[in-house]
């Protein structure tokens, strides 16, 4: 495991294969289809060959390997759960993606996918992985290759040019319909 968590490729591939089907196998029994399976044991076996220079020596490779190989997969469900809830919450109608309810303008509901082809593609990308996807900050600095400062800028920004256009469109429907 020293050879392991020091990069050693030989050893980290005898390890692969040595733990890959079992990993395999608690996956397929844990995750809710077999793509899941398949991308939590690959999942898992990266953390595992990250962590190897956690393992003790005294302790079970195996276990080691089923108990990184679970909190993978749960890890990837509740992920999974919050995405779910995050794009239901994005695809509810009359919500915007910050749980506020939009103002309905008479019989016309805002539409939102209309308001953010205005925006700019770095802050409709900030938006979106945010607020629908449930990215952290620091994961979509990490995704756009952006500094961490630009995202919340770029959130920040399309929030408010979001309002704005809310608050225009608002006027302009009040306009039209007093006239």
């Amino acid at each position: 495991m020293a050879a392991v968590a020091s990069g050693e490729h030989r050893a980290q591939a005898i390890l692969v294969r040595r733990l890959a089907p079992r990993v395999r196998r608690l996956t397929a029994l844990l995750a809710c289809s077999e793509a899941d399976a398949d991308d939590a044991a690959q999942l898992a076996l990266l953390e595992i060959l990250r962590s190897a220079q956690s393992f003790e020596a005294p302790g079970n490779l195996a276990r080691w390997g089923d108990r990184i190989a679970a909190r993978t997969v749960f890890q990837l469900r509740r992920r999974e759960r919050l995405h779910q809830t995050l794009l239901a919450r994005w695809l509810s109608p009359g919500m915007l993606p910050w749980g506020s309810p939009a103002e309905t303008l008479g019989r016309e509901s805002v539409g939102l996918e209309k308001l953010f082809t205005r925006l700019s593609q770095d802050r409709r990308e900030a938006l979106v992985l945010r607020y629908a996807l449930g990215y952290s900050p620091e994961e979509i600095a990490k995704l756009t290759g952006a500094p961490l400062g630009t995202v919340k800028d770029r959130l920040v920004a399309a929030r408010r040019q979001l309002l704005t256009m809310l608050e225009k469109d608002a006027l302009k429907s009040e306009r039209g319909v007093n006239t």
